[in-house]
Protein backbone atom coordinates (compact mmCIF):
# COMPACT_ATOMS: atom_id res chain seq x y z
CA UNK A 1 0.00 0.00 0.00
CA UNK A 2 1.41 3.02 -0.88
CA UNK A 3 1.72 5.72 2.16
CA UNK A 4 0.99 9.14 2.28
CA UNK A 5 4.14 10.83 1.24
CA UNK A 6 5.12 8.84 -1.63
CA UNK A 7 1.57 9.46 -3.02
CA UNK A 8 2.24 13.26 -2.80
CA UNK A 9 5.75 13.25 -4.47
CA UNK A 10 4.55 11.09 -7.07
CA UNK A 11 1.65 13.65 -7.44
CA UNK A 12 4.03 16.82 -7.44
CA UNK A 13 6.42 15.02 -9.96
CA UNK A 14 3.89 14.25 -12.40
CA UNK A 15 2.19 18.26 -11.99
CA UNK A 16 5.66 19.32 -12.95
CA UNK A 17 6.42 17.15 -16.20
CA UNK A 18 2.51 18.41 -17.55
CA UNK A 19 3.68 22.01 -16.82
CA UNK A 20 6.88 21.57 -18.41
CA UNK A 21 5.37 20.18 -21.60
CA UNK A 22 2.62 22.99 -21.31
CA UNK A 23 5.24 25.20 -21.90
CA UNK A 24 7.15 23.74 -24.26
CA UNK A 25 4.89 22.43 -26.92
CA UNK A 26 3.66 25.68 -28.11
CA UNK A 27 7.04 26.53 -28.82
CA UNK A 28 8.22 23.30 -30.52
CA UNK A 29 5.48 23.68 -32.77
CA UNK A 30 6.15 27.16 -33.72
CA UNK A 31 8.71 26.11 -37.02
CA UNK A 32 8.37 29.64 -38.34
CA UNK A 33 9.73 31.56 -35.36
CA UNK A 34 12.18 29.79 -33.45
CA UNK A 35 15.88 30.53 -34.31
CA UNK A 36 17.67 27.61 -36.56
CA UNK A 37 21.44 27.21 -36.11
CA UNK A 38 23.82 28.01 -39.58
CA UNK A 39 23.38 25.90 -42.02
CA UNK A 40 27.10 24.14 -42.89
CA UNK A 41 29.00 26.58 -45.19
CA UNK A 42 29.71 24.41 -47.83
CA UNK A 43 25.20 24.22 -48.37
CA UNK A 44 25.70 27.92 -49.75
CA UNK A 45 29.26 27.27 -52.23
CA UNK A 46 27.15 26.90 -55.08
CA UNK A 47 29.24 25.21 -57.86
CA UNK A 48 30.31 26.70 -61.23
CA UNK A 49 28.00 25.77 -64.00
CA UNK A 50 30.02 24.06 -66.68
CA UNK A 51 27.79 25.60 -69.56
CA UNK A 52 27.96 28.70 -68.60
CA UNK A 53 30.28 31.18 -69.63
CA UNK A 54 32.50 32.76 -66.59
CA UNK A 55 29.61 31.29 -64.16
CA UNK A 56 29.34 32.50 -60.99
CA UNK A 57 29.72 29.27 -58.92
CA UNK A 58 32.76 28.15 -56.99
CA UNK A 59 35.37 26.09 -58.96
CA UNK A 60 34.89 27.64 -62.38
CA UNK A 61 37.47 26.29 -65.01
CA UNK A 62 39.23 28.20 -67.05
CA UNK A 63 42.97 28.09 -66.21
CA UNK A 64 42.05 31.58 -64.21
CA UNK A 65 44.92 33.93 -62.96
CA UNK A 66 45.30 33.66 -59.13
CA UNK A 67 43.48 35.71 -57.18
CA UNK A 68 45.70 35.06 -53.66
CA UNK A 69 49.23 35.13 -53.13
CA UNK A 70 51.00 36.76 -56.40
CA UNK A 71 49.60 37.13 -59.77
CA UNK A 72 52.64 37.84 -61.76
CA UNK A 73 52.15 39.97 -65.51
CA UNK A 74 54.51 41.37 -67.82
CA UNK A 75 53.32 44.83 -69.31
CA UNK A 76 55.02 46.20 -72.98
CA UNK A 77 54.21 48.90 -74.98
CA UNK A 78 53.24 49.71 -78.97
CA UNK A 79 52.63 52.14 -81.56
CA UNK A 80 51.79 52.04 -84.94
CA UNK A 81 52.98 53.67 -88.00
CA UNK A 82 49.62 55.85 -88.74
CA UNK A 83 49.33 56.64 -85.01
CA UNK A 84 53.44 57.22 -83.40
CA UNK A 85 53.53 57.58 -79.81
CA UNK A 86 54.75 60.97 -78.73
CA UNK A 87 54.68 60.28 -74.40
CA UNK A 88 56.97 58.14 -72.51
CA UNK A 89 56.46 54.11 -72.21
CA UNK A 90 57.15 55.01 -68.31
CA UNK A 91 54.49 57.45 -68.69
CA UNK A 92 52.13 55.17 -69.32
CA UNK A 93 53.18 52.21 -66.88
CA UNK A 94 52.64 55.39 -64.26
CA UNK A 95 49.33 55.88 -65.39
CA UNK A 96 48.12 52.33 -64.08
CA UNK A 97 50.84 51.81 -61.31
CA UNK A 98 51.12 51.06 -58.82
CA UNK A 99 47.61 52.75 -58.31
CA UNK A 100 46.18 49.46 -59.84
CA UNK A 101 48.16 47.61 -57.58
CA UNK A 102 47.27 49.24 -54.17
CA UNK A 103 43.54 48.87 -55.57
CA UNK A 104 43.90 45.01 -54.98
CA UNK A 105 46.10 45.24 -52.12
CA UNK A 106 43.26 47.33 -50.36
CA UNK A 107 39.93 44.94 -52.11
CA UNK A 108 41.80 41.64 -50.96
CA UNK A 109 42.77 42.82 -47.39
CA UNK A 110 45.89 41.95 -48.32
CA UNK A 111 45.89 38.13 -49.74
CA UNK A 112 46.63 39.42 -53.62
CA UNK A 113 50.13 40.49 -54.65
CA UNK A 114 49.74 42.37 -58.27
CA UNK A 115 53.42 42.10 -59.27
CA UNK A 116 54.01 43.90 -63.29
CA UNK A 117 57.48 43.47 -64.74
CA UNK A 118 57.54 46.13 -67.64
CA UNK A 119 59.42 47.29 -70.75
CA UNK A 120 59.93 50.88 -70.40
CA UNK A 121 62.71 50.91 -72.96
CA UNK A 122 60.72 51.75 -75.77
CA UNK A 123 57.77 51.19 -77.82
CA UNK A 124 57.59 48.62 -80.09
CA UNK A 125 56.67 49.01 -83.88
CA UNK A 126 53.35 47.15 -85.01
CA UNK A 127 53.45 45.41 -88.11
CA UNK A 128 50.19 47.01 -89.36
CA UNK A 129 48.34 49.96 -88.96
CA UNK A 130 46.37 50.83 -86.32
CA UNK A 131 43.23 50.91 -88.05
CA UNK A 132 43.73 47.61 -89.81
CA UNK A 133 43.20 45.59 -86.25
CA UNK A 134 39.10 46.21 -86.30
CA UNK A 135 38.63 47.79 -82.49
CA UNK A 136 34.81 47.60 -81.91
CA UNK A 137 32.55 45.97 -79.80
CA UNK A 138 32.37 43.87 -82.84
CA UNK A 139 36.20 42.58 -83.01
CA UNK A 140 36.50 38.82 -83.01
CA UNK A 141 38.30 36.05 -80.95
CA UNK A 142 41.01 35.47 -84.09
CA UNK A 143 41.78 39.31 -85.18
CA UNK A 144 42.21 40.21 -81.30
CA UNK A 145 44.60 37.19 -81.04
CA UNK A 146 46.19 38.13 -84.28
CA UNK A 147 46.75 41.39 -82.49
CA UNK A 148 48.53 40.29 -79.35
CA UNK A 149 50.99 37.97 -81.49
CA UNK A 150 51.55 41.15 -83.70
CA UNK A 151 52.85 42.74 -80.92
CA UNK A 152 54.60 39.71 -79.57
CA UNK A 153 56.37 39.42 -83.07
CA UNK A 154 56.94 43.42 -82.86
CA UNK A 155 58.83 42.97 -79.21
CA UNK A 156 60.86 39.83 -80.65
CA UNK A 157 62.07 38.76 -77.50
CA UNK A 158 61.48 35.99 -75.22
CA UNK A 159 58.72 36.49 -72.32
CA UNK A 160 59.23 34.25 -69.36
CA UNK A 161 55.87 32.16 -68.54
CA UNK A 162 53.29 34.56 -66.56
CA UNK A 163 49.92 35.28 -65.43
CA UNK A 164 48.86 38.16 -67.48
CA UNK A 165 50.54 40.01 -70.44
CA UNK A 166 49.52 43.56 -70.65
CA UNK A 167 49.76 44.79 -74.21
CA UNK A 168 49.74 49.31 -73.85
CA UNK A 169 49.03 50.86 -76.93
CA UNK A 170 50.08 54.87 -77.22
CA UNK A 171 47.50 57.34 -75.81
CA UNK A 172 47.64 58.88 -79.17
CA UNK A 173 46.16 55.10 -81.01
CA UNK A 174 42.65 56.54 -81.16
CA UNK A 175 41.91 53.28 -83.52
CA UNK A 176 42.82 51.53 -80.13
CA UNK A 177 39.64 52.34 -78.91
CA UNK A 178 38.66 49.72 -75.93
CA UNK A 179 40.30 47.51 -73.51
CA UNK A 180 39.19 43.94 -73.88
CA UNK A 181 40.70 40.77 -72.42
CA UNK A 182 42.04 37.93 -74.16
CA UNK A 183 40.75 34.79 -72.17
CA UNK A 184 42.22 32.04 -74.29
CA UNK A 185 46.37 30.99 -73.63
CA UNK A 186 48.77 33.45 -75.12
CA UNK A 187 51.30 31.99 -77.09
CA UNK A 188 53.66 32.99 -80.09
CA UNK A 189 52.98 32.37 -83.60
CA UNK A 190 55.20 29.70 -83.04
CA UNK A 191 53.63 28.48 -80.27
CA UNK A 192 55.45 29.39 -77.32
CA UNK A 193 53.50 29.83 -74.19
CA UNK A 194 53.22 33.32 -72.81
CA UNK A 195 50.60 34.13 -70.34
CA UNK A 196 46.94 32.68 -69.23
CA UNK A 197 45.27 36.11 -70.34
CA UNK A 198 46.45 39.24 -71.91
CA UNK A 199 44.80 42.35 -71.11
CA UNK A 200 45.10 44.83 -74.34
CA UNK A 201 44.31 48.47 -73.46
CA UNK A 202 42.64 51.26 -75.61
CA UNK A 203 41.62 54.75 -75.59
CA UNK A 204 38.76 54.06 -72.95
CA UNK A 205 41.23 53.51 -70.32
CA UNK A 206 43.26 56.79 -71.08
CA UNK A 207 39.67 58.56 -71.53
CA UNK A 208 37.42 57.57 -69.66
CA UNK A 209 38.53 54.28 -67.37
CA UNK A 210 41.36 55.22 -66.12
CA UNK A 211 43.82 53.71 -63.62
CA UNK A 212 40.60 51.50 -62.74
CA UNK A 213 40.72 49.78 -66.37
CA UNK A 214 43.27 47.46 -65.46
CA UNK A 215 41.82 45.98 -62.08
CA UNK A 216 38.24 45.58 -64.22
CA UNK A 217 40.15 43.70 -66.90
CA UNK A 218 42.50 41.45 -64.56
CA UNK A 219 38.64 40.38 -62.72
CA UNK A 220 38.63 39.09 -66.40
CA UNK A 221 41.74 37.51 -66.31
CA UNK A 222 40.71 35.86 -62.56
CA UNK A 223 37.38 34.82 -64.46
CA UNK A 224 35.07 37.07 -62.72
CA UNK A 225 31.91 37.61 -65.48
CA UNK A 226 31.20 41.74 -66.83
CA UNK A 227 27.74 42.71 -64.41
CA UNK A 228 26.68 45.37 -67.11
CA UNK A 229 24.25 44.45 -69.68
CA UNK A 230 25.75 42.82 -73.09
CA UNK A 231 22.15 44.64 -74.66
CA UNK A 232 23.62 47.87 -74.93
CA UNK A 233 21.04 48.93 -72.22
CA UNK A 234 22.20 51.52 -69.37
CA UNK A 235 25.81 50.26 -68.13
CA UNK A 236 23.96 50.23 -64.33
CA UNK A 237 20.84 48.36 -65.34
CA UNK A 238 21.50 45.27 -63.04
CA UNK A 239 23.74 46.54 -60.30
CA UNK A 240 24.14 50.58 -60.66
CA UNK A 241 27.44 51.36 -59.66
CA UNK A 242 27.90 48.86 -57.02
CA UNK A 243 31.27 46.68 -58.29
CA UNK A 244 33.99 46.91 -60.78
CA UNK A 245 32.90 44.75 -62.88
CA UNK A 246 29.69 46.36 -63.34
CA UNK A 247 30.18 50.49 -63.74
CA UNK A 248 34.07 51.10 -63.56
CA UNK A 249 33.34 54.71 -62.49
CA UNK A 250 30.43 53.56 -60.08
CA UNK A 251 30.89 55.27 -56.60
CA UNK A 252 31.08 52.41 -54.98
CA UNK A 253 33.24 49.61 -57.12
CA UNK A 254 34.89 47.46 -54.43
CA UNK A 255 34.03 43.95 -55.14
CA UNK A 256 31.16 42.37 -54.33
CA UNK A 257 31.61 40.07 -51.18
CA UNK A 258 29.91 36.55 -53.05
CA UNK A 259 32.99 37.65 -55.29
CA UNK A 260 35.96 38.18 -52.79
CA UNK A 261 34.44 34.67 -51.37
CA UNK A 262 34.96 32.64 -54.12
CA UNK A 263 38.23 34.43 -55.05
CA UNK A 264 39.56 33.58 -51.87
CA UNK A 265 39.99 37.19 -50.00
CA UNK A 266 36.96 36.36 -47.20
CA UNK A 267 37.48 32.67 -45.28
CA UNK A 268 34.45 30.59 -44.64
CA UNK A 269 34.09 32.09 -40.86
CA UNK A 270 33.66 35.06 -42.47
CA UNK A 271 30.18 34.22 -44.41
CA UNK A 272 27.41 33.09 -42.30
CA UNK A 273 25.17 30.78 -44.62
CA UNK A 274 21.31 30.27 -44.45
CA UNK A 275 19.55 26.70 -45.76
CA UNK A 276 16.53 26.08 -43.60
CA UNK A 277 13.51 27.49 -42.65
CA UNK A 278 13.24 29.79 -40.02
CA UNK A 279 14.48 33.07 -37.86
CA UNK A 280 18.14 33.49 -37.90
CA UNK A 281 20.27 36.93 -36.74
CA UNK A 282 23.29 37.74 -38.42
CA UNK A 283 26.39 40.54 -37.45
CA UNK A 284 27.84 42.46 -40.37
CA UNK A 285 30.48 44.62 -40.32
CA UNK A 286 31.98 47.09 -43.32
CA UNK A 287 32.74 45.05 -46.52
CA UNK A 288 35.32 47.48 -47.13
CA UNK A 289 37.24 47.07 -43.63
CA UNK A 290 39.41 44.15 -42.57
CA UNK A 291 38.14 41.16 -40.25
CA UNK A 292 34.94 40.49 -38.94
CA UNK A 293 32.02 39.00 -40.90
CA UNK A 294 31.27 39.85 -44.40
CA UNK A 295 28.11 38.37 -45.40
CA UNK A 296 24.77 36.33 -45.54
CA UNK A 297 24.35 34.45 -48.12
CA UNK A 298 20.98 33.02 -47.97
CA UNK A 299 20.37 29.84 -50.51
CA UNK A 300 17.50 29.52 -52.49
CA UNK A 301 18.28 26.83 -54.75
CA UNK A 302 21.30 24.92 -56.16
CA UNK A 303 21.99 27.56 -58.85
CA UNK A 304 20.38 30.79 -56.94
CA UNK A 305 21.42 32.61 -53.38
CA UNK A 306 20.61 35.83 -51.87
CA UNK A 307 23.46 37.79 -50.09
CA UNK A 308 23.33 40.86 -47.82
CA UNK A 309 26.97 42.79 -47.08
CA UNK A 310 27.33 46.00 -45.16
CA UNK A 311 28.89 48.81 -47.33
CA UNK A 312 30.26 51.79 -46.09
CA UNK A 313 31.64 55.41 -47.74
CA UNK A 314 34.67 54.17 -46.92
CA UNK A 315 37.56 52.61 -48.11
CA UNK A 316 37.68 51.85 -51.71
CA UNK A 317 33.87 53.17 -51.60
CA UNK A 318 34.34 56.28 -50.04
CA UNK A 319 32.34 57.89 -52.69
CA UNK A 320 29.53 56.15 -51.72
CA UNK A 321 26.16 57.80 -52.16
CA UNK A 322 24.63 55.66 -49.81
CA UNK A 323 25.56 53.07 -47.50
CA UNK A 324 23.51 50.51 -45.43
CA UNK A 325 22.92 46.61 -46.11
CA UNK A 326 23.09 45.79 -49.75
CA UNK A 327 21.18 42.68 -51.09
CA UNK A 328 21.62 41.33 -54.34
CA UNK A 329 20.67 37.73 -55.84
CA UNK A 330 23.40 35.32 -57.60
CA UNK A 331 22.77 33.13 -60.50
CA UNK A 332 25.49 30.80 -61.64
CA UNK A 333 23.39 29.51 -64.92
CA UNK A 334 23.18 32.97 -65.98
CA UNK A 335 26.55 34.21 -68.20
CA UNK A 336 28.93 37.07 -68.11
CA UNK A 337 26.55 40.35 -69.16
CA UNK A 338 23.23 38.82 -69.04
CA UNK A 339 22.82 39.72 -65.17
CA UNK A 340 24.13 36.70 -63.19
CA UNK A 341 24.40 39.23 -60.32
CA UNK A 342 21.39 41.78 -59.88
CA UNK A 343 20.89 44.56 -56.79
CA UNK A 344 17.94 44.06 -55.00
CA UNK A 345 16.16 48.04 -54.71
CA UNK A 346 15.02 48.66 -51.31
CA UNK A 347 14.05 51.99 -52.46
CA UNK A 348 12.35 52.05 -55.66
CA UNK A 349 11.23 54.99 -56.78
CA UNK A 350 13.91 57.37 -55.07
CA UNK A 351 15.67 58.10 -58.36
CA UNK A 352 18.73 56.79 -56.99
CA UNK A 353 22.11 59.08 -56.59
CA UNK A 354 25.19 59.36 -58.60
CA UNK A 355 23.47 58.59 -61.92
CA UNK A 356 21.89 54.94 -61.12
CA UNK A 357 18.53 54.10 -59.30
CA UNK A 358 20.30 51.18 -57.87
CA UNK A 359 22.67 53.73 -55.79
CA UNK A 360 20.58 54.61 -53.16
CA UNK A 361 19.61 50.62 -52.66
CA UNK A 362 20.79 49.47 -49.62
CA UNK A 363 18.86 48.86 -46.50
CA UNK A 364 19.26 51.07 -43.26
CA UNK A 365 17.29 52.18 -39.90
CA UNK A 366 17.67 55.71 -41.76
CA UNK A 367 15.05 54.73 -44.41
CA UNK A 368 13.85 51.56 -45.36
CA UNK A 369 14.82 49.21 -42.98
CA UNK A 370 12.96 45.86 -44.51
CA UNK A 371 12.56 43.66 -47.58
CA UNK A 372 10.98 40.81 -49.02
CA UNK A 373 11.34 39.03 -51.76
CA UNK A 374 8.20 36.96 -52.30
CA UNK A 375 8.71 34.77 -54.51
CA UNK A 376 11.67 33.55 -52.67
CA UNK A 377 10.25 33.40 -49.04
CA UNK A 378 13.08 35.61 -47.78
CA UNK A 379 12.65 38.40 -45.60
CA UNK A 380 15.62 40.58 -44.36
CA UNK A 381 15.47 43.37 -41.49
CA UNK A 382 18.12 46.01 -39.73
CA UNK A 383 17.62 45.48 -36.44
CA UNK A 384 20.38 47.51 -34.78
CA UNK A 385 23.24 49.55 -36.44
CA UNK A 386 26.27 50.84 -34.79
CA UNK A 387 30.04 52.67 -35.93
CA UNK A 388 30.69 49.08 -35.97
CA UNK A 389 28.75 47.24 -37.83
CA UNK A 390 25.15 46.13 -37.98
CA UNK A 391 22.77 43.78 -37.07
CA UNK A 392 20.44 41.93 -39.13
CA UNK A 393 17.27 39.07 -38.98
CA UNK A 394 16.84 36.78 -42.14
CA UNK A 395 13.56 35.05 -42.34
CA UNK A 396 12.50 32.02 -44.71
CA UNK A 397 9.45 30.81 -45.10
Amino acid sequence: MVNAIELFETTLRMAVWHTIIAFILPFASAKDIRPRPRADISTCKLAANSSVYLSTGFGYEGNCAPSTGTLSAFMIFVDFTDQAATETPQSLHDFFLPAAAEWYATSSYGALTLNVTADTSRFYRMPAQADSYGFQRGLTYQMHEKYIQDALDAYGKTIPPTDVLYIVPTSNAVAISFSPTFMGDVKTRAGAYVAKKSVTFGLDAYNTWKYLTLNHETGHAMCLPDYYPFNGSATGLFIGGWDLMGLISGPSPDYFAWDKWRLGWLSDEQVDCVAETGSTTHTLTPLEKPGGSKAVVIKHSNTDVLVAELRSASGLDSASCSTGVLLYTVSTITATGQGPVRVLDATPGSNGCEGYDLNDAPLSLRGTSSYTLPDWGIKVTVVSESNNGVDIKVEVS
